[in-house]
């Protein structure tokens, strides 16, 4: 069991987060439609650029060959604190 745990902690250190887009124009009438900039996108964790490109081919098979838009990205902690209302 401590052999997987560390295994699995040395896998994530090697990890990196992508941001990745589909080149795709979209189906549907959106500001992402034409402009892919404007897109979400999807925020990956893999060893590589091409492995977070694998992934997204395996997401969306019937967009290879517009293939998809990689991105290093560095995510970050967000704190959400709710206050309470005032009675």
């Amino acid at each position: 069991m401590e052999e997987i745990l560390i295994h699995t902690l040395k896998m994530n250190a090697m990890s990196k987060e992508y941001r990745c887009t589909r080149n795709a124009l979209y189906s549907h009438d959106c500001l992402g439609h034409e402009d892919i900039l404007a897109r979400q996108g999807y925020y990956i964790t893999a060893d590589s650029q091409e492995e977070a490109w694998q992934k997204m081919a395996c997401r969306f098979p019937e967009e290879t060959l517009e293939g998809f838009t990689v991105q290093d990205w560095e995510g970050f902690d967000v704190t959400v604190v709710e206050k309470g209302g005032e009675d």
